[in-house]
């Protein structure tokens, strides 16, 4: 095999990465797709938000756009969608009253209880109770997640 095709094919290696991806794309989508009825309805980036302050309660808004990956002014919109749907809060830190910090509120973390126990039953029931593996598969995504994390 000559240079110019063994740069064209995929090694094993990247077709077998490029095939983790897809299936995490459509595992996502089917998870994103048939969501439960009781949890409210959020945007892409409405998600990314949220789920970065229920691990991280408390950070300013420069944290979660560093975080998050967003523009100052796209989470500034999206802090201000998911104020008006109850989910946010704005407070001050009680050290210093002139940072901003965001929080969760309680419906915002019931919602999210709510969504992962039903990701949970999806799960479970597709892999038909057998969990062989999951603590693994676990720990590669926890991975792959931390390298794909936006650095600043």
């Amino acid at each position: 095999m000559d240079r110019v095709t063994s740069l064209m094919e995929p090694t094993p290696t990247d077709a077998d990465l490029a095939e983790l991806a897809d299936l995490v794309l459509t595992v996502a989508r089917d998870l994103q797709g048939r969501r439960t009825t009781d949890v409210a309805p959020l945007t892409p980036t409405e998600t990314t938000v949220i789920r970065h302050l229920h691990r991280h309660p408390g950070a300013s808004p420069s944290s979660v756009a560093e975080g998050t990956g967003l523009h100052r002014s796209n989470l500034s919109t999206t802090l201000r969608q998911l104020e008006a749907k109850g989910l946010v809060e704005r407070t001050h830190d009680e050290h210093d009253r002139r940072t901003v910090v965001l929080r969760p509120t309680a419906r915002a973390v019931q919602d999210i209880a709510r969504l992962r126990a039903h990701w949970a039953h999806r799960l479970h029931a597709a892999l038909d109770g057998d969990t062989t593996g999951l603590g693994t598969a676990k720990a590669l995504l926890e991975r792959v997640e931390q390298g794909l994390a936006p650095r600043g």
